[in-house]
């Protein structure tokens, strides 16, 4: 099935409703780059890796729950053989979904950021600077390259090629809890490594190590959610 997908898109690339994979896994390779290179410019500790990483999941959050909104008011996510639902309906019932499953989205998340804090010392502290206060605005900077890959997705492949046609709620209310699952087994390699192989924790190896582990668990998921997309194309075409 996917490989029939990804073979259907090559052919038709205009195939409405479906975004250009290449672009986005293009913007996910250069946000994740972009990273390495400012944790080898700027020395930074393991500590600062995770949380840059747990700051990427309030972006996933984010756009997820824009992605839910715009398909809401100029899609039909919910729609299905047996009724239709006003816009103003669909509004209303994505905003009730989103308060539901934010609460657990955000909820795991600030556990997560809460275990961060607490495995500090096991994240290899090692600058003089690196209090809490000193580090909020590096880390805050550096994670808008996240912010920027998850909005050109959102806008070029979501909101201009049309991807809202064929989203479903079910699909956008899973994705970020799926997109967060790569953040967490970082943040766990990292807290694993740093705990039973300090010396190894502390080189940059490691660091691309991590960095390349989640990047490729990324591209892992883009590939699977363009072949949705591919796959609600190809319903709605036939």
């Amino acid at each position: 099935m996917h490989r029939n997908d990804a073979e259907l898109q090559q052919k038709s690339p205009e195939l409405p409703g479906v975004g250009k994979a290449g672009l986005s896994a293009a913007s996910l390779l250069l946000a994740n780059a972009g990273l390495l290179l400012i944790y080898i410019s700027y020395d930074l500790t393991l500590y600062q890796l995770v949380l840059i990483y747990w700051w990427e999941g309030f972006w996933i959050g984010l756009f997820s729950a824009l992605k839910l909104i715009v398909a809401s008011l100029l899609g039909d996510p919910y729609r299905n053989d047996y009724f239709s639902m006003s816009p103003g309906s669909r509004l209303l019932t994505t905003l009730l979904l989103l308060l539901k499953v934010g609460a657990v989205f955000f909820g795991v998340l600030a556990a997560a950021g809460l275990g961060i804090l607490m495995a500090a010392d096991q994240l290899l502290i090692s600058h003089p600077d690196d209090a809490m206060i000193n580090q909020v605005g590096l880390i805050v900077v550096s994670s808008l390259l996240f912010m920027i890959s998850h909005g050109l997705s959102f806008v070029i492949n979501f909101l201009i090629r049309g991807e809202y046609r064929n989203a479903r709620a079910g699909l956008l209310i899973v994705m970020p809890f799926k997109r967060c699952l790569a953040l967490y087994a970082a943040i766990a390699l990292a807290f694993v490594v740093a705990r039973f192989v300090p010396l190894l924790a502390t080189t940059t190896g490691f660091a691309a190590l991590v960095i390349a582990a989640k990047l490729l668990w990324d591209f892992r998921l883009h590939k699977r959610e363009r072949q949705t997309f591919v796959t609600a194309a190809q319903a709605v075409a036939g």
